[in-house]
């Protein structure tokens, strides 16, 4: 399945809060924390299967010192989104370990 993605360099306070309500922060505990240490410089944000962006995750975490989580969407059984934020060299360094992985084009 192809993945969808788009990075948001300066992301808007409206961007923002739009994002922030829709990810899972309460779930874990320090979620808010480190939202607010990663910083808002980009986002990247990911979409496709459950496979795939979990493993996305794995990659982009892994590569950078990046915040990931879920955004809450309509169809959590079969198509994710994925958030990775940071500053934007971070972000960056995602998105191009992702595509050299593969994930995405």
């Amino acid at each position: 399945m192809a993945l969808t993605y788009r990075f948001i360099n300066a992301p808007s306070a409206s961007t923002k809060k739009l994002l922030t309500q829709r990810m899972f922060l309460g779930r874990t505990a320090g979620g808010e924390e480190e939202l607010k240490s990663a910083g808002w410089g980009a986002v990247l944000l990911v979409q496709g299967a459950v496979p795939e962006m979990y493993y996305a995750v794995d990659i982009g975490t892994k590569t950078s010192p990046v915040f990931a989580s879920e955004i809450i969407g309509n169809c959590p059984q079969h198509i994710v989104t994925m958030a990775f934020i940071g500053n934007v060299a971070d972000v960056t360094q995602v998105l191009s370990a992702l595509k050299n992985e593969g994930v995405l084009l």
